[in-house]
């Protein structure tokens, strides 16, 4: 059994909480933002062809040595190792340890570490959207579709959406939340660390040819549902600055 997940004094995180409702509807908007400025114009290939190369038909960048072997494979391999010390220290909180990071924010940040890549995963063979590189207007057999619109009859649907890669960037943003309670500052500079990563890795693969915008934002989107999701299913502790008040000399 883990310490007292709690002390007495902290709120139980509801949907009646005005961070809750803010971040929802923060959510919402976001979405359809995204669906309207993605589903109804071009931008996505609009950029793709700003990196595509056509009188080589190729993305220059698809085989650059500095993206594919430390930005893709590398950095995945760093992740692993990341998250497996993370899920460490989140034990360590879980068994009451860690006076920062109370019980249910570790069970948060470890389900969440591993929740937001299988989902992304598992929405990649529920979606038909295909990568650019795979794309005709990019030199493959592809056509360009929609975020809704079914794969094309005998053709196999595309697995390319969202940006899988860029997941083992935003997969730090459930930190952003877990982290509140040693105070907001240090939030922060949780969630601006894996923007940053997200962020950067899903440029990468952009650049290679492996994923259009739409796909890295919506990856974004999809950590933050998930993030303030669970954070409310487990209860977490989000009072800013609590723990970090408690334990100051």
């Amino acid at each position: 059994m883990p310490a007292t997940d709690l002390a007495p004094s902290a709120p139980v995180l509801t949907l009646r909480q005005p961070w809750v409702r803010w971040q929802y509807a923060l959510l919402t908007i976001s979405a359809l933002l995204l669906l309207w400025i993605f589903e109804q114009s071009d931008l996505d290939r609009q950029i793709a062809l700003q990196l595509f190369d056509s009188e080589l038909g190729i993305f220059p960048l698809r085989r650059n040595w500095f993206l594919e072997a430390v930005l893709h494979r590398g950095a995945k391999q760093a992740t692993y190792i990341l998250v497996a010390a993370s899920l460490y220290l989140c034990w360590q909180g879980w068994k009451g340890r860690v006076d920062w990071l109370p019980p249910r924010n570790a069970l948060l940040a470890a389900i969440g570490m591993v929740a937001i890549p299988v989902a992304t995963s598992t929405i990649k063979l529920l979606t038909n959207r295909y990568c650019p590189w795979d794309i005709v207007d990019f030199g493959g057999y592809a056509p360009y579709l929609n975020l809704f619109a079914p794969a094309p009859q005998g053709m196999k649907a595309g697995q390319c959406f969202p940006a899988g890669h860029a997941s083992t960037g935003f997969l730090w943003i459930v930190w952003a939340v877990a982290l509140r309670p040693a105070g907001l500052r240090v939030a922060r500079l949780g969630l601006l660390a894996a923007l940053l990563a997200g962020g950067v890795l899903g440029a990468v693969r952009m650049l290679q040819g492996a994923h259009f915008l739409s796909h890295t934002l919506w990856t974004l989107w999809l950590a933050w549902a998930l993030s303030v999701t669970l954070a409310l299913l487990v209860r977490a502790d989000l009072a800013p600055g609590r723990r970090a008040t408690a334990v100051s000399p």
